[in-house]
């Protein structure tokens, strides 16, 4: 189940996680994840930099930490690159919304916000992401998946396809 709205990821209401569009190392300086930062406290910042030490993970991956300030259980971390501002692909995009959909479902997570992945500084065409979206997610019955952008012309992609 896909929905899609034009809004602030950070101010979302009736889901329990948001998702960031992540590196693989942890610091959150730009797009959504300076975002998230600002809103929810330097401690996510912090734990997602403590993570990535110990789990390592690789683009396509997922990890989770605490929402900080914010109203949500978590925030999971979407890998779409390893270094920030580093490169991003659709095949990236995709297993990051997979292991999503795997993660909801073993965690018995029922409604999840989500940004537009690899488009800003992976540079990704937005077409193409609306279709991997809806591809991956539309099908999924037992999850809600909201995608929350600033971006209306990605957001009227999605609800398109």
């Amino acid at each position: 189940m896909i929905s899609a709205m034009v809004g602030d990821l950070t101010k979302v209401e009736g889901v329990e996680y948001i998702c960031n569009a992540a590196n693989g190392i942890g610091p959150m300086g730009g797009g959504v994840a300076a975002a998230i930062h600002r809103a929810g406290g330097r401690v996510i910042e912090e734990e997602a930099i403590r993570v990535c030490q110990a789990q390592d993970p690789q683009p396509g991956d997922l990890y989770v930490t605490g929402a900080g300030s914010l109203p949500f259980r978590g925030v999971i971390h979407l890998v779409t690159m390893k270094q920030p501002a580093g490169a991003t692909s659709y095949e990236i995009v995709r297993s990051c919304l997979e292991r999503l959909v795997a993660h909801c479902r073993e965690h018995g997570i029922k409604k999840v916000a989500l940004p537009a992945l690899g488009t800003g500084v992976g540079r990704l065409d937005k077409a193409r992401v609306a279709r991997l979206f809806r591809e991956v997610l539309a099908p999924v019955e037992d999850v809600e998946f909201v995608v929350v952008d600033i971006d209306e012309s990605f957001i009227q992609m999605v609800d398109s396809y």
